[in-house]
């Protein structure tokens, strides 16, 4: 499935390209770093789909992060949580959190269903990169 242009024009927009900051945008992430998300974290995702990555990990191996995609994100915190799959169009909110000593974090409140519950995408490893994210959530 290949993104629409809106989408990839939105994400092209509002997520730069900063290797500093572990983002990535489509057609420049590194295909080691994508391979690895999709091996450790993001198992159902295709290579075409991906509009950028978020590589959360301290050495860059990008086994931890955000995989963004046409209709969803896939994100792995750590490897003591189980990856989360979260569709665009069940995001009710989303809200940046700014913590003093330990990063970032971009809260969603997500549909599931009859209730709402919130959960947080872990910036501490590049807390910059969190507003950009949140934005383009």
């Amino acid at each position: 499935m290949r993104p629409s242009p809106r989408v990839r024009t939105l994400a092209i927009d509002l997520i730069p390209h900063d290797p500093k900051l572990g983002l990535f945008v489509a057609p420049d992430i590194p295909s080691d770093k994508l391979k690895n998300a999709i091996k450790d974290y993001a198992k159902d995702v295709r290579i075409p789909e991906v509009l950028a990555l978020y590589d959360g990990t301290l050495l860059g191996s990008a086994k931890d992060g955000v995989v963004l995609c046409k209709e969803r994100l896939v994100f792995q915190n750590n490897d003591l949580q189980d990856p989360q799959e979260i569709r665009y169009d069940d995001i009710v909110r989303v809200n940046l959190k700014k913590r003093l000593l330990r990063g970032n974090l971009v809260l969603l409140d997500v549909n599931r269903g009859r209730a709402t519950t919130e959960v947080a995408i872990d910036f501490s490893g590049k807390p910059d990169a969190a507003s950009h994210v949140a934005h383009f959530l």
